[in-house]
């Protein structure tokens, strides 16, 4: 199957579902007619979004155009260009020449290289056992049950593994654009969530902003892009002076074969493929990614964990450039300004690793955040407004913290350990109860905290507003203490005693760190 030709996507438009080759899903991405890719996956969108806005900005640029709007044979023709060969085969999804290029997979530099693909086991069956082995799990998506995949099925768990993938042990390395183990993050502002008006806005900014890229890091404004097209003895790396700045690396030594029963997938260990590991440490993914944060401390590419979702996570990195005490420096898409003064979505996808293997995962988190036109106007241009909601942000965020801490916390564990004199906040045993209550209360406020936050910048009352938030905090703290109250599962002679007590906490810490809520209850009686 040869991407450049043959209809490859199922593509839902206006029209119904259509098939399309790769130039013809970029046409209809300008012409905004893509509503759904039948079968991209969640966990997929962002890197299949990725791989087509470097192919079409590398295009582009190469071609001296500006706008992402072009027709099938502009994109065909660009794209033959950008490989520089007179064939397809960098762009055919299955190859028996192993010293040609494939889809992906990259042209071995000796045929006999390629016995160190053959392994008892193939790497892959199936494309869901191809992909980050790490994300399947969070989707449902049991490995290698895709009984009878589709081509672009193969397609999307390729462009995922090939450019998302974090370190996997010897001899199978992550992209260049990551940091360690992490894998990698999606964060940017963006206008429209559309397939086509995202990738229309996206390729524009790169264009905007290739020359800074070209100016701050060692790229080659003629490198290399298709980094699978180079013959490789699976040792030597492509250094960064001979890349494109959008160039599309791969990760990974993988061929794909066809057998009797479908198509398997061989692998080899490897040295990585772009940037030898030695400089990689030195620069620690931070390459200039638009998509990709950097962390102040260790000036590398953010990495996202387990829990790094949160509303405190995501106000660090929406206040980047406002709040002084955030730990990271935004990335591109999250500070260009498009001028509209329409509402946006702040994006933000992240694989969370423990380490170690593929395998090793604390699952697939994404959060897209609603923006009001006013407010992104506000955060892109970091005027007295911004600068005013990042100190409320921060500030009530202390206060929903401050609610669990001080207030739900003690309550919980006092309830749980049967009304005791003193609390014991060492007692293993009753993490699994209060940690229940404490993720109810984390989520319901959770949800809530940014539709808020917006609703100030029309308060003229801070302290109102901010009454109004404690008191929304009071009343999701009590629910969630509530809850646990109706699973405690107390001896019946101790209940009644757990729960006056355990109430007397949650109250008087309550005042006692909440006076202004006290005072709000003596006015209203």
């Amino acid at each position: 199957m040869n991407l450049l030709v043959d209809p490859v996507f199922r593509v839902e438009t206006p029209d119904g579902q259509q098939s399309m080759s790769l130039p013809a899903l970029l046409a209809a991405l300008g012409e905004d007619r893509v509503e759904a890719l039948s079968g991209l996956q969640r966990h997929q969108e962002d890197a299949f979004h990725i791989f087509l806005c470097y192919l079409a900005g590398a295009v582009l640029a190469r071609t001296g155009k500006e706008r992402p709007v072009q027709d099938e044979v502009f994109w065909r023709e660009g794209i033959r260009r950008l490989t520089g060969r007179q064939d397809d085969y960098a762009w055919t999804l299955v190859l028996e020449d192993v010293t040609q290029p494939a889809f992906m997979q990259a042209a071995l530099a000796d045929k006999s290289l390629f016995a160190n693909f053959h392994t008892k086991e193939p790497k892959a069956r199936t494309p869901d056992e191809l992909d980050l082995l790490a994300t399947a799990k969070n989707h449902d998506c049991k490995q290698a049950q895709s009984a009878q995949p589709a081509i672009d099925d193969w397609i999307y768990a390729l462009i995922s593994l090939q450019t998302s993938t974090c370190y996997g042990g010897r001899g199978n390395y992550g992209i260049a654009r990551i940091n360690g183990t992490s894998a990698r993050p999606c964060v940017q502002i963006m206008d429209s969530a559309r397939y086509g008006l995202r990738w229309q806005q996206d390729v524009t900014r790169l264009l905007r902003y290739r020359p800074k890229l070209l100016d701050q890091y060692p790229y080659d404004a003629l490198g290399i892009v298709l980094t699978w097209v180079p013959p490789w003895d699976l040792k030597a790396s492509l250094a960064l002076d001979a890349l494109d700045p959008f160039f599309i690396e791969i990760s990974r030594a993988v061929r794909l074969t066809a057998t009797d029963s479908g198509i398997r997938v061989l692998g080899a260990a490897s040295e990585p493929r772009v940037i030898a590991k030695a400089q990689r440490d030195k620069l620690k993914g931070n390459l200039g990614d638009p998509w990709t944060p950097i962390n102040h401390k260790s000036g590398g590419a953010v990495v996202l964990g387990k829990n790094s979702l949160t509303p405190r996570v995501l106000h660090d990195l929406l206040f980047a450039e406002i709040d002084s005490d955030s730990p990271f420096k935004p990335c591109a898409f999250m500070q260009q300004d498009t001028g509209a003064p329409t509402e946006a979505l702040f994006h933000v996808t992240a694989l969370a690793r423990r380490g170690g293997t593929d395998s090793s995962t604390e699952g697939f988190h994404a959060a897209d955040i609603p923006i009001p036109g006013k407010v992104k106007l506000s955060l892109m241009r970091r005027d007295t407004e911004a600068q005013r909601l990042g100190k409320v942000s921060r500030e009530r965020l202390n206060d929903a913290s401050v609610m669990e801490n001080k207030v739900l916390n003690p309550a919980l564990l006092a309830l749980l350990e049967g009304g005791p004199e003193k609390i014991d906040y060492d007692k293993r045993e009753l993490n699994a109860w209060r940690e229940r209550a404490i993720q109810t209360y984390a989520e319901a406020w959770a949800a809530d905290f940014f539709p808020w936050l917006w609703r100030t910048l029309d308060e003229v009352d801070a302290d109102a507003a901010r009454l109004a938030w404690l008191r929304s905090l009071q009343d999701k703290a009590w629910r969630a203490f509530q809850g646990a109250i109706e699973r405690y599962p107390a001896r019946s002679g101790r209940r009644y005693r757990a729960r006056v007590r355990a109430e007397g906490v949650f109250r008087g810490a309550l005042y006692n760190h909440f006076p202004q809520l006290k005072e709000a209850q003596r006015v209203t009686n």
